[in-house]
């Protein structure tokens, strides 16, 4: 991967790496303060060893994110998007099937504004992953692996 793509891959596998990291510090350092947010505790109880395995989970993510945009290695860049990606789509489902609990806990525009940014946040990496493949240098990739066989 090179060229404008690879600019792309790498700005938002760095982008992701600084989100998860500032987020898991945030959440480490004030779970409370995290879980204060309406679109975030949905009117249910609060759970600090939940909001701490959610913050440290979010840290660790950032290392594999990073390191594939320090690396720009192809199998370690599509690993780390496809990953974020499950993650992201998996999130963004969980927030559509209990959109009721965050109505009645924020306005119809906080519910609306949160899934529309929970859906860019699950098509972005799946965009990036597509742009790993194709182009001159998977071409050349794979005409070398045809000439080895």
């Amino acid at each position: 991967m090179s060229g404008a793509r690879a600019v792309w891959v790498r700005g938002g596998l760095v982008f992701f790496t600084l989100v998860f990291a500032v987020l898991g510090a945030y959440i480490l350092i004030s779970p409370e303060g995290f879980f204060g947010w309406a679109w975030v505790n949905l009117g249910m109880a609060y759970n600090p060893h939940l909001m701490l395995d959610y913050g440290a989970m979010n840290l660790a993510a950032a290392i594999p994110l990073g390191a594939a945009a320090a690396t720009m290695n192809p199998v370690f860049v599509r690993s780390a998007l496809a990953s974020f990606a499950v993650w992201a789509v998996a999130h963004l489902l969980i927030h559509v099937r209990l959109r009721s609990h965050l109505v009645a806990h924020a306005s119809i525009d906080q519910a609306n504004l949160l899934l529309c940014l929970l859906t860019v946040g699950a098509v972005v990496p799946l965009v990036l992953l597509l742009l790993t493949f194709g182009g001159r240098a998977e071409a050349q990739r794979r005409e070398r692996m045809r000439a080895v066989d």
